[in-house]
């Protein structure tokens, strides 16, 4: 299990580069690093967060237990939702679509469109009245996602 120094070189992006970067919390994260996998860049996603190794992307969720008859949600720690090797990653780009709800509200969703070789992903970043993240976070995310690579 690694601890939350092994995010001391991690790049914040998003909501999270002003956040507050709780050892507890990051330490749950690192739970799901393998012995010499390093993380790059840490995303909150729409549901979850992204995390990039250097070796994978490592999209995870919080995992809630529910008590009681009140159903009430307990916070167990995170689940790993999905895993993507590095190496199949070929593109990545960045889209805000317009979008409409229900109600006639305005808003945009913020995108990562990722195309590999086992076909698109597509995450999530954010809804709401404007995008989440900055043209900077998209540039450090194509560079750390397609640069250079753990063997």
């Amino acid at each position: 299990m690694r601890g939350a120094d092994a995010f001391e070189d991690t790049a914040f992006l998003g909501l999270a580069r002003s956040g507050k970067r709780d050892p507890y919390r990051l330490s749950l994260f690192g739970e799901h690093l393998e012995e010499d996998e390093r993380p790059l860049a840490f995303l909150p996603i729409q549901g979850g967060t992204l995390l990039v190794t250097d070796q994978r992307l490592l999209e995870l969720r919080a995992h809630l237990e529910v008590h009681g008859a009140w159903n009430v949600k307990q916070f167990q720690g995170y689940a790993l939702h999905r895993a993507v090797s590095r190496s199949i990653v070929r593109e990545l780009t960045h889209e805000v679509l317009p979008v409409v709800d229900a109600v006639g509200n305005r808003r945009s969703e913020d995108r990562l469109r990722l195309a590999t070789e086992d076909g698109p992903l597509d995450f999530l970043v954010s809804k709401g009245p404007a995008p989440t993240l900055s043209e900077d976070d998209v540039h450090v995310l194509r560079t750390t996602i397609l640069g250079p690579q753990a063997k």
